[in-house]
């Protein structure tokens, strides 16, 4: 319902039921004046042209009845209806001897009709427009027959004529008090109803625009300065300002109305004001002048504010900010109108937590891209470091074997027993790359398989000793955990291959409550770990951080400890809860 549909709401409308009474009461009386004038000739020598008149008046009374059916005109119907009786009942007494007519009393009771149904003021207009035409009937006769007037008698009917329309009216109007009084009221209650239902239609309309704008937008600043222009519909300020926290103790706005665009860039400053109260409570609040106040003062448009509102945008236990409107009239706001910014507080925190999980979700796209670049480096820097410098040694061999061939057989059957023993272990390390890749056994028979034949691949002449210790573990996990597990293990026995220049790495798994607890240890040289983790923005490599975001993915986490000489430790906690 729209507000011009709610405007048009109106009080219900006065009974019908007085006026079909004397629609009902007009036709008896039409019917036995049109019988009496038929059945008595001497009443009157105009005859015919009174019979006419009573058909038309019939008539009238049937377009009365099916206006009142319709319920159309119902304000003006009884006036112009009692003013067509008054007009009959002169046209009757005039053909009918006038004030010596047999029908004077018709007149009485025509004023009594007035009276009892409009009352004395809204018919007094027709009584005295009653008694003038009984005055111009009895100036009729004084003039054409002046012996047959009694100017007593006629001046007491005219009497009879005002205190009934006076009396009359009087009853009726104390008679319909109540009535009236009720009606009253319930035009109260409609227009009461009316305010609260153009209020509610404007609030829904409001939620709708927000709603929307929060399904359409990802830009929190947008539907910030949605809310504040939603807040001018509903809510009469001055000043409006969204303050979201930007550090330890500080708000900034986010958005602003009624302030000048060089106060957008104000601080406010948490000291134990009210908006330290609201975050500390997470209540809203009702404000009396915003200028005492000493964070609020802090924003000059709000100073000149006499009342205002405040409402913490909060989550949880997470503050984001508040909400204050301000207004320079005093006691502007009551409860109703804070529940009311409460409810569209609502939707800025809403839009403050989408773009807080929009921003997480381009961090992880962009940990994700950076971790797949840095597996393609590294797949790049192994396939350079070693096949293919290895198929390299392997073409210049062959070249050189070719030659000895014409010149020293003998030592060219030794270079052949290299070059089997070079291709070999180029066809191990390609193999080796392979399974590091995507061990088929970790899909079709499980963690504990996968790494101990991946322990079997380290031969003993690289002069590393890969140790594995399962502790008995044996249970099959979810495949993306076994995944992300295997390759945070690999990636430690790498990183001890190629940097800590270790003799042994430790490989166990063991099970610590409902926890897997995987550990790669090796008596490298060890690092400082503090120190790597400064330099990542310059060497461009984030090893430690993919080993540790790849395990927090899984509900785990990664534990590194090192120390210079000392060798290094890879600690992988993993939930089993859940997981048997």
């Amino acid at each position: 319902m729209d507000e011009e549909e709610i405007s048009a709401l109106t009080a219900p409308e006065p009974s019908t039921r007085p006026d079909w009474i004397l629609l009902g009461t007009r036709l008896v009386l039409a019917l036995g004046l049109l019988v009496l004038i038929l059945f008595v000739p001497r009443l009157s020598a105009e005859r015919q042209l009174l019979v006419r008149v009573l058909l038309v008046y019939l008539v009238l009374i049937g377009c009365e009845a099916l206006l009142l059916w319709r319920r159309w005109g119902q304000r003006a119907m009884p006036q112009v209806a009692l003013a067509l009786d008054v007009g009959l009942c002169l046209v009757l007494l005039f053909f009918t001897g006038a004030t010596q007519s047999p029908l004077m009393p018709l007149l009485l009771f025509v004023v009594t009709a007035i009276s009892m149904r409009l009352g004395l003021a809204t018919g007094l207009g027709l009584n005295l427009a009653t008694l003038l035409g009984y005055g111009l009937l009895v100036m009729h006769d004084q003039l054409r027959f002046p012996a047959r007037v009694d100017v007593l008698r006629a001046g007491l009917f005219g009497a009879a004529i005002l205190a009934t329309g006076v009396f009359g009216g009087l009853i009726a109007e104390h008679l319909g008090r109540p009535a009236a009084e009720e009606l009253r009221s319930l035009q109260l209650q409609v227009e009461e109803l009316r305010g609260r239902l153009i209020r509610a239609s404007k609030r829904a309309r409001a939620f709708y625009e927000m709603s929307h704008t929060l399904s359409v937008s990802l830009s929190y600043q947008k539907v910030l300065e949605g809310i504040l222009q939603e807040c001018r519909r509903l809510l009469d300020f001055s000043v409006g300002v969204v303050l979201l926290t930007g550090g330890k103790d500080e708000l900034s706005i986010a958005a602003s109305s009624g302030m000048r665009v060089a106060d957008n860039d104000t601080r406010v400053y948490l000291v134990g004001g009210t908006l330290s109260n609201c975050l500390a409570t997470a209540e809203p609040a009702l404000i009396e002048h915003l200028g005492r106040d000493a964070e609020l003062r802090q924003v000059m448009a709000l100073q000149r504010c006499r009342s205002g509102m405040c409402v913490p945008l909060r989550a949880g236990l997470r503050n984001y900010g508040a909400i204050v409107l301000g207004s320079i009239n005093e006691q502007a706001y009551s409860r109703s109108d804070l529940e009311q910014l409460v409810a569209l507080a609502h939707f800025a925190t809403i839009a403050i937590q989408n773009a807080q999980l929009y921003q997480d979700l381009r961090d992880e796209r962009d940990k994700i891209v950076r971790a797949e670049e840095n597996v393609r480096k590294e797949l790049s820097r192994d396939l350079h470091d070693g096949p293919a410098q290895a198929l390299a040694a392997i073409t210049m061999n062959v070249e050189y074997i070719r030659r000895l061939l014409g010149e020293d057989p003998k030592k060219a059957l030794a270079e052949l027993d290299n070059l089997e023993q070079l291709a070999r272990k180029t066809s191990w390390d390609i193999r080796t790359m392979l399974f590091e890749l995507r061990p088929v056994i970790l899909e079709t028979q499980g963690l504990v398989p996968t790494l101990e034949q991946y322990v079997q691949r380290f031969p003993a002449s690289e002069g590393l000793q890969v140790h594995l210790d399962t502790g008995g573990f044996a249970q099959r996990l979810d495949p993306k955990v076994e995944a992300t597990v295997f390759t945070i293990m690999q990636e430690a026995v790498n990183n001890a291959r190629k940097h800590a220049r270790a003799k042994n790495v430790w490989m166990r798994l063991a099970r610590q409550g409902g926890n897997l607890v995987a550990v790669v240890q090796d008596d490298g040289v060890g690092f400082d770990v503090e120190a790597v983790r400064a330099g990542y923005e310059k060497r461009g490599s984030f090893g430690l951080l993919n080993m540790e975001e790849r395990a927090r993915l899984i509900g785990g986490r990664t534990e590194i400890r090192s120390v210079p000489g000392k060798g290094t430790a890879v600690i992988i906690t993993v939930p089993l809860e859940g997981r048997d």
